[in-house]
């Protein structure tokens, strides 16, 4: 009983503490724009609990400004160009938590969740091969260009605000939108929409967090939110050779390209989080990914008709399972990285990775340095490897009937033999010109049912020999060097045996077909086995 007061108690004073917190930075008058808000009392509980909503997982509020430091610099000069008051970049974590693949019950899609006809009314284009919605750039001059068409007619930003949800129609309609008109001071109370309270409790909090934190150490060793322009045309996965990028990266943070190339009917910005020297960009802010909810009315999520489910909803790649098994391998340090890069791409932790290379976190790296990097085996790695060794120590059958020969018996496929019998011995001349004898000791009747062994033997020999060939096999000890530079799978074969084959890790197999993380081949795949 003691322990179940005890726990009450605590429980208690963090949700005070977290009050009192807010408490002491909340405000009678929130500003939008030029207009002043002012709030009710009866308004604030309805803004309480949306503060303690937001703030009650401290790992989503800390993923949310990681978020807004990497996607509000592309944001800002927009709304700016657009005479639209900085504070709309908080609508849009409202309504889609920076999400570009958010959809909602009523197929409203990406940053700003447009619904199809608006998106192409304020000039987005939507179709098989780009959706604007999920480009935040594109998306967000949609957005200007809605906003200033609205505040045109109602001449309030807390009118045009409350439109972005209702429609510009049915607000004019409202009592409101003349009681607002022209207005400097707003009150609202807890009959506003429920829309416009949850705005302002979103740009309160959210500001609010991003001041509090603005004199945070960032780390220098995250990547940058940074653009490039000429793209047109180019196919996303030669685009992620040529900039030495994640092509999962590339894709992710530019969903709007539904097919793996972007159209040349139209000048692009491709957008990316990385410290690759080719792109352009002045923005050096830390950023994290996540998973979020869909909108904010809803969690489902429903799909348009006019977009394929496969660029909507791509397959997950489920994480393989791992074993205890720890591999050291070296890493060459190459145009671009950085230390959290290498610790992403090998899925260690950076602190890990620092102290396995006795670094610190202001240490420098350079182009062509070995970093040594870390990572538990998966299991099927594991297995796959076992199988191939059990494969290679297994006896070559001849014959069900026969006796399994010894490796030291077997002889090297030869392009011809002339076999002949002199007196108690039977000769093998191979064509090049080395003579081998065999003595026989039995009688003279039986000498041509020797020879008859002899020939049966090297025959079965000589298929054994080119069926090992055609497998690449091993034999005397060393790896028949490829011929060809392309290797086609077959049935029963493992990329492991395969780079076993030629003397190559799987790692730069996977690297040169661009295989990924979790590589898989299929029968008949044509795979380099060379760079």
């Amino acid at each position: 009983m003691n322990q179940k007061k005890l726990l009450f108690l605590f429980l208690f004073l963090v949700s005070c503490s977290f009050i009192t917190i807010h408490a002491g930075n909340r405000t009678d008058t929130l500003s939008l724009g030029n207009l002043r808000v002012a709030i009710h009392p009866s308004a604030k509980p309805i803004l309480e609990k949306e503060w303690a909503m937001l703030g009650a997982n401290k790992k989503f509020v800390g993923m949310m400004k990681d978020k807004m430091r990497l996607f509000f610099p592309l944001i800002e000069p927009i709304l700016k160009d657009g005479n639209i008051p900085d504070d709309f970049k908080y609508l849009c974590v409202q309504e889609s938590s920076l999400n570009p693949n958010a959809v909602s019950t009523s197929n409203a899609v990406g940053y700003w969740q447009f619904k199809l006809e608006t998106a192409k009314d304020v000039g987005l284009k939507v179709n098989k091969e780009v959706d604007e919605r999920r480009h935040i750039m594109e998306a967000t001059k949609g957005a200007v260009n809605y906003l200033t068409r609205n505040n045109t007619v109602l001449n309030n930003w807390l009118s045009t605000l409350l439109s972005y949800r209702l429609g510009l129609g049915t607000l004019k309609k409202m009592p409101l939108a003349t009681d607002w008109l022209g207005k400097s001071i707003i009150e609202v109370d807890s009959s506003t929409d429920w829309y416009v309270l949850r705005f302002l409790a979103y740009k309160h909090f959210w500001e609010t967090e991003l001041q509090l934190n603005s004199t945070e150490n960032i780390a220098l060793e995250t990547p940058s939110m940074i653009t490039y322009k000429p793209v047109k045309g180019k196919s996303l996965i030669d685009l992620s050779d040529e900039w030495k990028v994640s092509y999962d990266d590339l894709k992710k943070y530019n969903s709007w390209v539904l097919k793996d190339w972007v159209p040349d009917d139209k000048e692009y910005t491709l957008y990316h989080p990385s410290n690759v020297s080719i792109f352009e960009s002045n923005v050096s802010l830390a950023a994290q990914s996540m998973a979020l909810t869909a909108s904010n009315d809803t969690n489902k999520l429903y799909v348009e008709a006019e977009i394929p489910q496969e660029a909507l909803y791509p397959k997950k790649k489920h994480k393989p399972i791992l074993s205890d098994k720890v591999e050291t391998r070296f890493h060459t340090v190459e145009s671009g990285e950085s230390l959290s890069s290498i610790a992403r791409k090998y899925e260690m932790k950076l602190p890990d990775l620092l102290k396995l290379n006795g670094l610190e976190m202001s240490s420098l790296i350079s182009l062509g340095q070995k970093i040594k990097v870390a990572r538990k085996i998966p299991m099927l790695e594991l297995i796959a490897e076992q199988l191939d060794e059990k494969a290679k120590k297994a006896p070559i059958n001849t014959r069900s009937n026969e006796v399994k020969e010894k490796p030291e018996e077997i002889i090297p496929e030869e392009p011809k033999v002339t076999i002949k019998s002199t007196g108690s011995s039977i000769y093998i001349d191979p064509a090049v010109g080395r003579e081998i004898t065999i003595h026989s000791d039995t009688p003279e009747k039986d000498k041509k049912s020797d020879v008859k062994v002899v020939e049966e033997r090297i025959k079965n020999t000589a298929e054994n020999n080119k069926n090992l060939q055609e497998s690449k096999a091993v034999v005397n000890n060393h790896l028949i060097p490829a011929k060809n530079s392309i290797h086609v799978v077959k049935a029963g074969e493992t990329l492991f045996r395969i780079a076993s084959q030629y003397g190559i890790s799987v790692q730069k197999l996977s690297e040169w077909n661009k295989l990924g993380k979790n590589p898989k081949i299929q029968v008949g795949q044509k795979l380099k086995i060379q760079p």
